[in-house]
Order: C-alpha cells, then sequence, then structure tokens
C-alpha cells in the first residue's frame, strides 16, 4: 500500500481542506494570519505524506507510466486556493450571488416596525440580529438603514454588512471597536463591536 503513489484518498482530504479554506475566505474580515495557521501545518503534513508515498513508489518500480504526472494535481489545487485568497475571490463571489436577498433582508430590517428581523438565509449567507444601523458617534439610528451579523459553524458572529442608504459608516476609526470596509453601492462589511 505504501508503495502505490497517492490517490483518490489523499485528492479527497487534500480537497477537503482547500474547501474549508475557501468556505472561511468567503466570510466578511476573513483572518488572513489565520487562514495561513490552519493551511501551512496542514498542508506541510499533507505534502510530506504526498513526496514519501511519491518517492516510495518510484523506487520500488510502481509509479505507472501514465500516473507519472498525477504528482501535479495537488500544486494545481493549492494554487488555484492561493489565487483564489489573493484575489478575495470566495467573497466576492459568495457576496454577488447573495447581494440581491441581503438587499430584501436590509429593506425588510430598514421597514420594520420593531426594528429587528429575526435569523434567516439571504442568498448563500445565514443573517442575523438585523437591526436598523446606528451612528457610533452620536448613537442615533439611520432611517432606512441595515446592520446584520453572518454567522457560520466558523466563526462568531462579530462579522457582518451594513447597508446605508446615503453616506457612510461613522465610529470615528474604530474608537468603540469596529471598523468597516466599503464593498460596493450601499454596500459595508464590518467586524467588531
Amino acid at each position: 500500500m505504501i508503495s502505490k503513489p497517492p490517490g483518490l484518498p489523499f485528492l479527497i482530504v487534500f480537497s477537503a481542506v482547500a474547501t474549508v479554506i475557501l468556505i472561511r475566505a468567503s466570510y466578511p474580515y476573513w483572518d488572513k494570519f489565520e487562514m495561513f495557521l490552519l493551511a501551512i501545518p496542514v498542508g506541510a503534513l499533507l505534502l510530506a505524506h504526498w513526496a514519501i508515498r511519491m518517492v516510495w513508489a518510484e523506487h520500488k518500480g510502481t509509479l505507472a507510466q501514465d500516473l507519472k504526472y498525477r504528482w501535479v494535481l495537488p500544486f494545481v489545487v493549492a494554487g488555484g486556493v492561493m489565487l483564489a485568497l489573493v484575489t478575495d475571490a470566495p467573497f466576492w463571489i459568495r457576496f454577488t450571488l447573495s447581494e440581491t436577498s441581503m438587499e430584501a433582508y436590509a429593506k425588510a430590517v430598514a421597514v420594520s416596525p420593531s426594528g429587528k428581523e429575526p435569523c434567516q438565509w439571504a442568498g448563500l449567507y445565514r443573517v442575523c440580529d438585523g437591526t436598523q444601523y446606528h451612528d457610533g458617534v452620536t448613537g442615533e439610528g439611520l432611517p432606512g438603514s441595515a446592520q446584520f451579523g453572518v454567522r457560520d459553524w466558523f466563526l462568531g458572529d462579530d462579522k457582518g454588512f451594513i447597508w446605508l442608504p446615503t453616506g457612510e459608516p461613522n465610529d470615528i476609526a474604530g474608537k468603540y471597536g469596529e471598523s468597516y470596509s466599503y464593498l460596493k453601492g450601499r454596500w459595508y462589511s464590518y467586524k467588531g463591536g
């Protein structure tokens, strides 16, 4: 068994790790440092396993001629993941696919008499705690606005989106523990608070 090159189980584990990394990167304000803390040790173990199996299979002569190019596949997957992370593609793809549903949720929050909306799926995000956005300096609610968190198995609920009809979030550069990032149109992402 050890004298054969890595096969389907190896590629499944390798692809599962890549999938977890891409899912984590599809949320607002994903932690790049934490991501590399996950990817480097797991990637190093998988690479060591792959190298040992390939070298041993070549040494034993059990590396079939048509399988000699299988060694490229893990590097193609890793390169694709790195390219996706550098371009922030997982976030932008998920955000773009969810934007219409999240805008409908934001509008429901903005017109809600109670000013709150329950947790629900808005596109590909599980959104919770939808409330009217309150200015970080004055504490006043901004009419027609919405702020809501996103939840997942991996993340807490301290990240989310803000939908503002006009202006931009005001928090004196994070004095109250929040940081904002402009996305597009009326959308901002936030972390903290």
